[in-house]
Order: C-alpha cells, then structure tokens, then sequence
C-alpha cells in the first residue's frame, strides 16, 4: 500500500478511482463519543468500564452481534435483544435530530458528488439509524448506495469486505459496473480498512479520536492508500 496521501477529490479519477464508499459513525459523522457514552453508561450498570478491544469489536459489528458479544462476554443478564433495544433507546432520538456531520464533510461530499463520482454508504449502523442520521444530516440524495451490515444476508462485520462487495454490486445492477480497485473506501476503523482491503478496494483511514485514536493513528493511516486527518 501506498503510505498516508491525502485523498485530493480532483485527481482520484485519474489514479482509476470511480466509486467512493463512506462509513457513516466516526467518519462522515461525529457521532462516536454518543456511542461511546452509550457503552460506558450501559456497562457501567453492570459494574464494567469500557475497553479499547470491546470498543474495536462493537465498532466493526452489526447492533446485533454487538449485542451478542455483550450478553456473553460480561454475562449481562439480559438477552441480546433486550441490550439491542436498550442502545436503541439510548441513540434513537440522537439519529433523527441531533447528529452532526465532521466539520468539513459535507463540503466533501457535495463536491465529490459536483465531479461526477459515484457514492455509496457502507455502515454497522442498523438501517433505521442509518437512513434517519442521512436525512437529518440532508445528505442522503448524494449516495447511489446505502448499505448496512443487515443488507448482507450473512453472519459478517466489517473485518470481510462483504459490505463493501454489496455495495459494488448495488451500482452493478444500477448499469455502472465498478471493480474493487476502482473504488475507495474511507473508515476510522483499522479492522474495516483491513476488510476493504482483502476485498481489493483502495482504502483511506480518517481519523477519530474514539475509532482508531491517536496513539494508533500513524500505523492505521501508513497502511492505507490515503488517510485523512480531518475533511
């Protein structure tokens, strides 16, 4: 991989890039500190504090398998649906009014929309948190795709480039056919750059302060294709 270029929106299309496919928490939107609240006042009932390792697996997950993996590691005694409903609860309102965009991304993704780039969302969010932070935050008419980890049909995360493959396949059927090597992923998170990656996509890590952190930030955004610090 190519180490750390800053993704110039007027000169991707000339490096073969046609597709761009964003993540949506920590990334396009400033949101990981609510989740991070979310998880620390929700362990916290249980007489836990959260980690950095719990914070990379839910982070990377569908709600479900987070809800799983909570329920079992911390023997939480409640069943995975009853913790996916509590967490709903916990965001639900912050989705449909109050999330804001990372200063800097719309301007992003107004322009790259300008240029003529296909754009698609690759998210862990469920769909209704999805589509209600795209809506509140009025971007949602600038993505040809919107994928979650439940349109997948499989046990996955974003470790697999699976999501990232749906979405290829989304602007398929749409009569623009894109290789993974002609799209370009952007995620705060290692573990879903990693994924993309496998996938053959281009990658491009950003920075957040709760989804990769500072002292891990010079190691994700050297093993991507670009990286970004802030839009």
């Amino acid at each position: 991989m190519e180490n750390g270029r800053y993704p110039y929106l007027p000169s991707l299309k000339s490096e073969g890039i046609s597709l761009l496919i964003f993540d949506l928490d920590g990334t396009l939107l400033d949101s990981m500190n609510v989740w991070n609240q979310v998880d620390v006042d929700f362990l916290g009932r249980y007489g836990y504090e959260v980690t950095p390792d719990y914070t990379d697996m839910v982070k990377r997950v569908s709600i479900e398998d987070a809800a799983k993996y909570t329920v079992e590691r911390y023997k939480i005694p409640l069943t995975p649906q009853e913790v996916q409903d509590t967490w709903n609860q916990m965001v639900g309102e912050f989705y449909k009014s109050e999330v804001k965009l990372k200063e800097g991304a719309r301007e992003y993704v107004n322009e790259a929309r300008r240029l003529g780039y296909k754009m698609g969302v690759a998210t862990a969010l469920n769909r209704t948190n999805c589509l209600n932070s795209l809506r509140s935050t009025g971007i949602l008419e600038l993505f040809d795709a919107v994928i979650t980890l439940e349109d997948t049909g499989k046990n996955t995360d974003k470790s697999s480039p699976d999501v990232f493959l749906k979405v290829l396949d989304y602007i398929s059927a749409m009569g623009n056919t894109v290789a993974p090597g002609g799209a370009l992923v952007f995620d705060d998170v290692p573990a879903a750059c990693r994924g993309a990656y496998l996938g053959g996509f281009k990658t491009c890590a950003v920075y957040d302060d709760i989804g990769c952190g500072r002292d891990r930030w010079n190691s994700f955004a050297s093993s991507c294709d670009y990286s970004l610090n802030n839009w």
